[in-house]
């Protein structure tokens, strides 16, 4: 979903009290930030991230990254409600598949 930048003006006398109130759109996009380990239990710098969307039975590539110098990693966005599944390579080799299922907030049962 773009920005759009909201512009407004407006001017005032000594005693004038201005409110302003914007509503953004709720956001449906989150990210996946993680850390990844070696089978040592150390960070794994250079370690290989793939996203996949998963729908329909097949996998759409939907991002990769490397991790950072402390085996640190972002990715996204994801959306609410889709199924998403991520592999983790380091040296090579799998390490790790991963299936992430972001959802919707529900809103907390009332007393």
């Amino acid at each position: 979903m773009p920005l759009y930048p909201v512009r407004f003006a407006f001017s005032t006398g000594s005693s004038d009290r201005v409110e302003a109130v914007i509503t953004a759109p709720k956001e449906r996009r989150c990210i996946l930030h993680g850390t990844v380990y070696d089978e040592n239990g150390q960070r794994a710098p250079d370690a290989v991230v793939c996203l996949y969307l998963r729908e329909e039975g097949r996998l759409t590539p939907a991002g990769n990254t490397f991790t950072d110098a402390d085996g640190e990693f972002a990715l996204g966005p994801l959306t609410a409600d889709n199924d998403y599944l991520v592999k983790v390579y380091h040296g090579g080799a799998l390490l790790r598949e991963i299936t992430v299922r972001p959802r919707k907030k529900r809103k907390p049962a009332q007393t």
